[in-house]
């Protein structure tokens, strides 16, 4: 995957995080990156989620209840939901996506089919 034009230096943080997002696991995977405060952490994750076209939720703070909200409605117009989508709490969005039985579709593919 190409490094943006806009980024300067920063190939090996890039190509690990390419490498990364290009794995194929039948699993989901976590990547953690860490580092000291404004060294441009959040920028590399975010020019990596629009060069995949994946989906990025940055935490604010705020309660547990209006964050879940937040990230409701960050999803649904991710992936073109006109509804916002609510979740109870982390579980119920998270463990879905870890046993790869999550309903959310990608951007741009089609809508499944209710019956």
């Amino acid at each position: 995957m190409d490094k943006p034009s806009g980024m300067f230096d920063r190939d090996f943080e890039w190509a690990e995080l390419s490498r990364f997002a290009t794995y194929s696991a039948p699993q989901a995977t976590l990547g953690v990156v860490s580092g000291r405060r404004r060294q441009g952490k959040t920028f590399l994750l975010d020019a990596l989620t629009t060069a995949t076209g994946g989906f990025m939720f940055t935490a604010t703070e705020t309660t547990e209840a209006d964050a879940l909200r937040q990230f409701g409605d960050a999803l649904a117009a991710h992936v073109g939901e006109p509804v916002p989508f609510r979740f109870a709490n982390w579980s119920v969005r998270v463990r879905p996506v870890l046993h790869g039985t999550h309903p959310v579709r990608q951007r741009g593919a089609a809508r499944p089919r209710r019956t």
